[in-house]
């Protein structure tokens, strides 16, 4: 019996359905990058389904830049709260983040993220805080808001949260916080709560739920964000200094050359070229350059001040 030659058995092989498809599985998987990851944009939220569909393209544009790093794909994680998303950076689930001063402050202060871009959200570089009372309000300043209710947003707003409760500790208050805005306020305090939104802040301050409330001027300003009737029957008793809208941070989950691969990946979009895709990124205006004074902002920012 005659051996087939070496090619005649190669041909046979190859003319085999089955072996065709393993070795044209095997060609399709040693031309993946032996380091394909995920890259993972994460953020604070309270509304996963809005939030994810604004942060989604963003994270899938960069990840398409920093592909030159192994990324093959891109994700967008939402957490409740600072503490688990300290957590998922700590188990290195995630590379990069978009908060706001102070969620950005508390990341790098624990070692967990650095700034790489400030981000113009909204169209803001910078954003005051604002407290207000009703026009009929006897509230003129804020001492007078001893034994009364205010509305912030939300625990990890930086400019209704922070920013008022360091503008009323330092007119001399302390405060209390309260479980519903029915529940009494020791005369000696100023009791807060949370209204989880612009809106309602605004409409618990027009109903007289609460005698205050506090928001950021620019969803003061913004004609679709609050309803223009309930808002010019406010009168504003306190303006914070300006601050940063809001930061990129790269989290120490990436490595050195990674950090700056991203880094460099956010600060590449321009305004002229990517206007759509900044849009649909939180209405961001632009991306920016951190200076020192944004980093010593964020690594200097008072945490104990927060009740």
């Amino acid at each position: 019996m005659t051996t087939p030659s070496v090619p005649a058995m190669m041909t046979r092989l190859l003319l085999n359905p089955t072996v065709t498809l393993i070795c044209c599985l095997g060609l399709m998987l040693s031309s993946l990058p032996a380091s394909a990851k995920t890259l993972v944009l994460a953020q604070i939220s309270d509304r996963p389904k809005k939030d994810f569909r604004q942060l989604r393209p963003m994270a899938d544009h960069i990840q398409s830049l920093m592909a030159h790093q192994g990324y093959d794909r891109a994700d967008v994680e939402l957490f409740p709260d600072v503490e688990s998303l300290m957590s998922a950076i700590r188990q290195g689930r995630v590379h990069w983040v978009s908060e706001t001063a102070l969620t950005s402050a508390k990341l790098v202060q624990a070692g967990l993220a650095s700034p790489v871009a400030l981000k113009w959200k909204r169209g803001q570089e910078e954003y005051r805080s604002l407290i207000y009372v009703r026009k009929d309000s006897p509230i003129e300043t804020l001492a007078d808001l001893k034994g009364q209710r205010v509305a912030f947003e939300h625990p990890n707003s930086f400019s209704s949260y922070y920013l008022p409760v360091i503008a009323l500790k330092q007119a001399g208050l302390n405060l209390q916080q309260l479980d519903t805005p029915a529940s009494s306020v020791a005369p000696d305090k100023v009791g807060y709560i949370f209204s989880r939104n612009e809106r309602n802040n605004l409409l618990w301050v027009h109903k007289s739920i609460v005698t205050a409330g506090s928001l950021n001027d620019g969803d003061w300003q913004h004609p679709q964000r609050l309803s223009e009737g309930p808002k010019q029957a406010m009168r504003i008793i306190h303006r914070s200094a300006a601050y940063p809208r809001a930061f990129e941070l790269a989290t120490s989950a990436l490595s050195r050359e990674e950090h700056q691969a991203l880094k460099t990946a956010l600060l590449s979009l321009s305004p002229e070229e990517h206007a759509n895709l900044l849009a649909r990124y939180e209405q961001t205006e632009r991306l920016t350059p951190v200076t020192q004074k944004h980093t010593t902002l964020l690594q200097q920012l008072d945490l104990s001040i927060l009740p």
